[in-house]
């Protein structure tokens, strides 16, 4: 019996112990000294700048056909919001299923719609999740289109 008591005490006080371990700090309560010593590493902060987001828009985008692999490439980020404007797709673009595009626009949704020549949409395309846009019409396309290279 004093085993099986000493066995459940130690098993209470160790979840007592792993449970204050683990719970959240009161608000405002301080979080100690910063760890020091040989084994902690340093943050080059030339290294973590790299990493941050950019507000910096790209002055191309490249369109890829996740089906056929061809890719081409439109100038600018995209258009204003509203009326149409002229798509500046680049000669690459006319083998693929865009060469019927000439116009596009962006939505107030966030969705950036490319058009014929009489407004008739060839295909739109919602904000991404790891791109910039990916393809929603047709619903057989499978278009991504990210910040171009170069």
């Amino acid at each position: 019996m004093n085993f099986t008591a000493t066995v459940l005490g130690t098993g209470v006080a160790a979840l007592v112990l792993v449970a204050k371990l683990q719970a959240a700090p009161e608000p405002g309560a301080s979080l100690g000294a910063p760890l020091v010593g040989p084994g902690v590493v340093t943050v080059d902060p030339t290294m973590v700048g790299s990493v941050r987001a950019s507000d910096a828009k790209p002055s191309a985008m490249r369109l890829i056909d996740l089906r056929s692999g061809e890719s081409c490439k439109i100038l600018g980020s995209r258009p204003n919001s509203g009326a149409f404007e002229p798509a500046p797709l680049l000669p690459d673009c006319s083998s693929s299923q865009l060469s019927r595009v000439s116009q596009w626009r962006a939505e107030s949704d966030g969705t950036l719609e490319m058009a014929d020549t009489h407004g008739e949409t060839v295909m739109r395309f919602m904000p991404g999740d790891g791109v910039l846009y990916e393809s929603v019409y047709p619903s057989d396309a499978l278009v991504t289109i990210v910040p171009a290279k170069g």
